[in-house]
């Protein structure tokens, strides 16, 4: 896959990976099931496993947090399989603490569309929060 190629798939999944970041895309179990592969798995910071019949019931009740997300990554595994990672930093309101993570998501082009298989959050150390948008 060529540079320029790769580099329009990646904005592109970053993209995508934003969206379910997004109150009206969590809110929606329709725009939720159009991105989330079949096979989706979670793993949540405290270890918790969850499937996409599981966030598509879960997800779209949850007050949605704060979040902020940067310094992506991304690199291609197999031709239909990429793998993105992130800073991410949310709160559930205003005056609540931030939670930080690196995560790290994998996607999978179904012959139509790419879409997330699976993702894992991880919390760290505290990093500064840019307000640009890398």
């Amino acid at each position: 896959m060529g540079g320029k190629i790769k580099e329009t798939l990646f904005n592109h999944l970053i993209d995508a990976e934003r969206q379910l970041l997004e109150p009206e895309v969590r809110q929606s179990a329709e725009a939720l099931d159009a991105l989330l592969d079949d096979d989706f798995i979670e793993i949540a910071a405290d270890g918790t496993s969850f499937n996409k019949f599981q966030v598509l019931t879960r997800l779209p009740t949850e007050v949605v947090p704060q979040f902020y997300n940067q310094h992506f990554k991304g690199r291609m595994l197999s031709d239909d399989i990429a793998q993105l990672s992130y800073q991410a930093a949310f709160r559930r309101s205003a005056r609540s603490e931030f939670n930080y993570s690196i995560r790290m998501s994998l996607w999978r082009f179904n012959g139509k569309q790419w879409q997330i298989v699976f993702h894992q959050g991880t919390p760290c150390a505290v990093f500064t929060i840019s307000m640009d948008d890398d």
